[in-house]
């Protein structure tokens, strides 16, 4: 089971860049593949992670389009251990609900 513990949305990333950006350096993660659409924190299994969706793209940096909608960059669900806190700044949507599968 997966509880998401906050929520990013587009606008709180946009907003906040700055400071995500260099929390997802600190938690290993390339700010320049997280897609601006979401980023999540959740639990699973005892263990807390970051989920985004990184952006897809040729071996010379050039992002692939979804071949499934022509008009989105192509990106696909990742998940990265969570190693330090919270960002700082960015105020969350903190989720209680609870989703089932997992990553």
């Amino acid at each position: 089971m997966t509880t998401v513990l906050a929520l990013y949305r587009s606008t709180d990333i946009a907003e906040h860049r700055e400071a995500l950006c260099e929390w997802i350096k600190v938690n290993g993660i390339d700010p320049k593949v997280v897609s601006d659409r979401w980023i999540s924190v959740e639990e699973q299994g005892g263990r807390r992670v970051i989920r985004y969706r990184a952006l897809k793209h040729t071996p010379d940096g050039r992002r692939l389009v979804d071949p499934d909608d022509p008009d989105q960059a192509w990106a696909e669900e990742r998940t990265a251990p969570l190693l330090t806190g919270l960002p700082e700044g960015p105020s969350r949507c903190v989720m209680s609900q609870s989703a089932g599968g997992g990553g």
